[in-house]
């Protein structure tokens, strides 16, 4: 038996156990029968044992360069290195729906493995819920996109990857990125599985929760990740420019962010349930629009997508499907969306939540428009029109700096109500710091009202988390008598969620003045150099050199070779241009040298000849505090999810599921504990 054989066996099996899963989860719903309920279980994990089994087989037909596949020939070569051959597994369609099934498949063995025990009224609709969504992409490789087929003749070698691609981050932005869009479907099954069973809101959100966490967590590093590529490999010294697959990332991440927000409403106060369960769900759904936008090539002003890839019209199709059935649970459970509580008062933590979940969705509003606009001026005024990075940044920032500022009160601020003395009382250090730095700021080149306001904002919002941490590491010194940094880890440790929360919020509003700081007072300039010539630039003395060609397996490279000299450290660096075989174009291979407070930044352009070097130089403050916010953000939900599932979420409340009028749950509610 050949392995391209073997692989197809191991697919057809796959599709074959989530066809079982999908029938007999729901019969076995329907009837109530234990044993077929099992049998499910066990389907579940044979789909992924079938799925492993076969992304085994394609990784060993990319590693051991059996170019008879089509899979192999289009995105792998002899030359390539074997990191980059095992991370072509994900460069054309083919692979990538069998990734991301495999993906999923994972995701639904370990509900079926573990959550079967614990969640025994959801996890069977949860099963074939995402059985479904496996039916799909075992479908899809069986029949749509066989990632074994083979290829005419007898090829010796393939066509390679990408140029772009074969750079250390694109190995682990693909499958972190996949990991957190197709781990949204989890939450979302078990919403319109609770939904479904009517099971009280108190037990499925805890466990929406932490699944969302995981995804979410996942979608952040990827699309931090993503930044970091651009700027390491594009050559162009930036690291965003609402691009429409970049887009199709954040679109997704906003919702999410919006859910674990307004989860809190939900658990605390049993108020927002439809909006609560309209994100969770939203978030998914969001993520069947991003690989649309991805993988359909309908947006061809991107220059991530895939374009005339036959996949997307699928996701199209799957997308209304999960439209439809999400929408019919809803419908049909609209009296358990219902709220159980009013907001008694606008100035509370629940109108600051309000507010902040108003704000992510009118952005995702935003980026949604402005992402399809090429299609919908196209339609109503026969042009298609694109619209530049300038509009997403003016829409955008202002209300993002809202969110900022809203992070940064919501700690203080009560449940039901607040004071504004005792805001006033609790805020007013971190106003005065944030002045002071927005002074210093605005002396140092941070003239416009987005840069100078935006630094204030974020800097109050970061003295307030850290104002946080302070209070209760010193209440936790005072109790105990141990040492500070003992009593901080120990507040820490003792209420995860919460100060896993705030690190996550700090590790937000770092990357947020990396990005402020990385549009203020940013340099750019272009050098025709001569060897021994030298150009200096705030502060680094750059001397040319002369250009050196170097022969790499799989490609050529020209370089050139520069002496920095700064503060009496001296350092060479060489960018270069790849010439790799098939391929028109060169690839810039950039240099950066990175440092806390700035980046020197050089891409060489070309050569006039006589050895001259066309160099452009780049020097971009602060871009270091957004990959250092990626890193501590990560930790930071690490943390937030070693919470008790239960650990932070109010007492069972009798009212709250009770037909008692508002007044009257208002009344139990005023009466009852205050939840901070």
């Amino acid at each position: 038996m050949t392995m391209p054989l073997l692989g197809r066996y191991a697919l057809f099996l796959a599709v074959m156990a989530a066809l079982y899963t999908v029938i007999a989860g729901w019969w076995a719903n329907h009837t109530r029968n234990q044993r077929l309920q099992e049998s499910v279980r066990g389907a579940a994990i044979a789909v992924s044992l079938s799925l492993t089994a076969a992304v085994f087989v394609l990784e060993y037909l990319l590693v051991t360069g059996d170019y008879s596949v089509v899979a192999v020939f289009n995105h792998s070569d002899r030359a390539l290195p074997l990191l980059y051959k095992m991370g072509a597994l994900w460069g054309g369609d083919s692979g990538s729906v069998l990734f991301w099934g495999w993906i999923l498949s994972l995701y639904t063995a370990f509900v079926a493995w573990r959550g079967w025990p614990r969640e025994g009224q959801m996890t069977p609709m949860v099963v074939p819920l995402l059985g479904t969504l496996l039916l799909f992409y075992t479908g899809m490789s069986n029949i749509v996109v066989d990632p074994f087929r083979l290829v005419s003749g007898n090829p010796t070698n393939g066509n390679g990857l990408d140029p772009l691609l074969q750079n250390l981050v694109m190995t682990i932005h693909p499958p972190a990125m996949y990991t957190g869009l197709i781990g949204m479907s989890v939450p979302a099954a078990y919403i319109l599985a609770a939904l479904w069973t009517k099971v009280p809101s108190r037990e499925w959100l805890p466990v929406v929760r932490r699944w969302m966490l995981v995804a979410w967590m996942f979608l952040s590093v990827a699309i931090v990740l993503g930044g970091m590529w651009a700027y390491m490999e594009l050559g162009w010294g930036g690291y965003w420019e609402w691009d429409p697959v970049e887009n199709a990332a954040l679109l997704p991440w906003l919702l999410a962010t919006a859910f674990l927000h307004s989860i809190q409403l939900e658990e605390k106060r049993g108020m927002f349930r439809w909006w609560t369960a309209f994100l969770g769900v939203g978030s998914f759904l969001m993520t069947l629009v991003a690989t649309y936008i991805t993988r359909s090539g309908v947006l061809k002003n991107s220059v991530h997508s895939f374009t005339g890839t036959g996949v997307g019209p699928y996701f199209v199709g799957l997308f209304w499907f999960a439209v439809a059935g999400s929408a019919i649970v809803f419908i049909l459970r609209r009296d358990v969306l219902r709220d159980r509580m009013v907001m008694d008062n606008t100035f509370s933590k629940e109108g600051i939540y309000l507010l902040l979940n108003a704000f992510f969705a009118a952005i995702a509003a935003v980026v949604l428009f402005g992402t399809f606009y090429p299609i919908i001026s196209k339609a109503f005024l026969g042009t298609s029109v694109v619209l530049s990075e300038h509009f997403f940044n003016a829409m955008t920032a202002p209300m993002f700096l809202a969110l900022v500022l809203l992070l940064g009160t919501a700690p203080v601020v009560g449940w039901r109500s607040a004071k504004w003395q005792s805001v006033i009382k609790r805020l007013w250090k971190p106003w005065v710091v944030a002045l002071a730095v927005g002074i210093f700021a605005y002396i140092h080149g941070y003239r416009t009202s987005l840069q100078f306001f935006g630094v204030i904002i974020a800097v109050f919002s970061l003295g307030s988390m850290v104002q946080e941490f302070y209070r209760a590491t010193r209440l936790k010194h005072i109790a105990t008598k141990s040492s500070w940094v003992k009593s901080f880890g120990s507040a820490i440790m003792g209420n995860r969620r919460r100060y896993g929360g705030y690190l996550a919020h700090i590790s937000f509003l770092i990357i947020v003045l990396g990005v402020i700081g990385s549009h203020t007072n940013n340099l750019i300039i272009t050098r025709v150099m001569s060897p021994g010539q030298t150009v200096s630039v705030r502060g680094y003395h750059i001397r040319y050199l002369g250009l050196q060609a170097a022969t790499h397996p799989g490609y050529q490279m020209t370089q050139a070779n520069i002496m920095v000299s700064q503060g009496g450290h001296k350092f060479a660096e060489n960018p270069g241009l790849s010439f790799f075989p098939g391929s028109a174009q060169p690839v810039a291979t950039v240099a950066i040298r990175s440092g806390v407070m700035r980046d020197l930044y050089m891409v060489l352009e070309g050569s006039p000849g006589h050895n001259q070097a066309i160099l452009e130089i780049f020097v971009n403050p602060m871009v270091s505090w957004i990959w250092m916010g990626m890193y501590l953000l990560a930790f930071a939900t690490l943390i937030a999810m070693g919470a008790p599932i239960n650990g932070d979420a109010a007492p069972a409340r009798s009212w709250e599921f009770s037909g008692a009028p508002i007044e009257k749950r208002r009344l139990a509610a005023a009466n009852g504990r205050d939840h901070a």
